[in-house]
């Protein structure tokens, strides 16, 4: 008879398998010639704890990433409407072309988006950084509060 930790741990390890099944497209044929391939067992359910986790490896070893993805939260939102009226005044302040298609395009060049309103808050720290760039070559110092009011 197996402990409750033991057991716990079994069904962890066999969850973890079908989900590597599925995230790596395993047709049924394979993922039990690949089980069968380890242990001689067709089905997880019949497999050790040990070959469950040879399993396991097998399938990291082979691509499959259970890890999950840490995104910082702030970075999962669209651009904030501050960030978005920084880049229309960095944009006013620096571009020789002034229009809003030309706004588009540089944008579209540096976030690979096809409007403003797709920018994440990540994509419009990279258009930010690029459009401080853009002031700098241009002789303006993007750090004072004079550059984006229009006195210079």
């Amino acid at each position: 008879m197996r402990s409750e930790k033991t057991e716990a741990r079994r069904k962890k390890l066999i969850q973890l398998i079908h989900v590597g099944k599925t995230k790596m497209g395993l047709t049924d044929e394979g993922y039990r010639a690949l089980l069968e391939g380890i242990s001689g067992k067709d089905s997880a359910a019949d497999m050790s704890i040990r070959q469950l986790e040879t399993a396991l490896r097998a399938m990291r070893k082979n691509g499959f990433d259970n890890a999950p993805r840490r995104v910082r939260p702030i970075e999962q939102g669209m651009a904030t409407p501050a960030q978005l009226e920084y880049i229309k005044g960095m944009w006013e302040k620096c571009a020789r072309n002034k229009s809003d298609e030309a706004l588009t395009a540089f944008v579209n060049r540096i976030a690979h988006v096809k409007a403003l309103r797709f920018l994440t808050v990540k994509t419009a720290r990279k258009v930010i950084l690029a459009l401080r760039d853009m002031m700098i070559k241009a002789g303006i110092d993007p750090d004072t509060p004079e550059a984006l009011d229009g006195k210079s």
